[in-house]
């Protein structure tokens, strides 16, 4: 049976240093500051504090990776004997899984034996990255690509990610909140918590006045359906002690559950960009999606 690797993108919100060590592969997304462009690079080009200090004040948009880049990276790992299993972002946050079908043909048609399976998660973030680390748990156990690729479709629907959004300034800029309601809630400091439901689509769950109440109001969602012996990541953007009071609060509501190396990550810029600072983002699996 030959072997097979992982694939993603940058999204995944784990670090350059996990992917290594777990012998995994990525396509970067991209990222603009006015007209600038550059790679989703887990902060290689800008720190964490410079790329949300230039967020205040450039105009920002992401894109997607083109189908060359997944092309180009699989044939290389075909050529050194591998086949392929990609896991990608969430179709409904963005169209890259189109990109990587489209490099699957090409490959296909240039080696005729070449094996790609392309997974759209239908989740984001460090969910996307929960998503990842499990599925290497498993393949550790069996190195089967078929029976993976089995299980991330199953399991791919018993992850949960949800967000607390203090700073609505992104979200408005973007179109995800209207002014008025974005204003609305600055001056009650009301903050929305969200959710990546069953079909992709981001989705308002909960309302919370005060980042403290936030986070009680993600636990009690939580207690709803989590596996309390499994594992849990928690990504942010720009703000470590939010996201470590959210990881002592689940420690202590949650006696089992397993943080693994690298439990807090940053929040890539690409979802970051559409974020803004001060955002917390909590992953786990539970029975189903809340």
């Amino acid at each position: 049976m030959k072997d097979f690797v992982i694939t993603c993108s940058s999204t995944c919100d784990l670090t350059p240093f996990y992917l290594r060590k777990h012998n995994m592969y990525y396509v970067s997304y991209y990222y603009y500051l006015d007209n600038d462009k550059f790679f989703d690079d887990f902060y290689r080009e800008h720190t964490v504090e410079d790329f949300y200090t230039k967020l205040k004040t450039s105009d920002s948009k992401t894109s997607q990776p083109d189908p060359e880049q997944y092309k180009n990276l699989w044939i290389k790992l075909i050529e050194q004997g591998n086949d392929i299993l990609h896991i990608e972002m969430d179709s409904a946050i963005s169209g890259a899984i189109n990109s990587a079908l489209i490099a699957k043909s090409m490959v296909e048609d240039e080696i005729k034996d070449a094996k790609i399976y392309v997974v759209d998660s239908l989740i984001a973030s460090c969910g996307y990255g929960l998503l990842l680390d499990k599925v290497y748990d498993f393949k550790l156990k069996c190195n089967d690509i078929d029976k993976t690729y089995e299980y991330v479709n199953e399991l791919k629907n018993n992850i949960n990610v949800v967000f607390l959004v203090p700073n609505l300034e992104q979200l408005i800029k973007g179109g995800r909140l209207s002014k008025v309601a974005g204003g609305v809630a600055k001056i009650l400091n009301i903050i929305p918590i969200l959710h990546v439901c069953k079909d992709g689509k981001l989705e308002s769950i909960k309302k919370a006045r005060g980042i403290n109440n936030a986070m009680d109001e993600i636990i009690n969602l939580m207690k709803e359906n989590i596996h309390s012996d499994d594992k849990v990541i928690i990504s942010h953007t720009n703000c470590i002690d939010a996201a470590k009071t959210m990881c002592e609060k689940i420690k202590t509501n949650f006696n089992n559950i397993v943080f693994p190396d690298e439990y807090i990550t940053n929040v890539g810029t690409v979802i970051g960009t559409h974020l803004g600072q001060g955002a917390v983002v909590i992953s786990y699996v539970g029975d189903g999606r809340i």
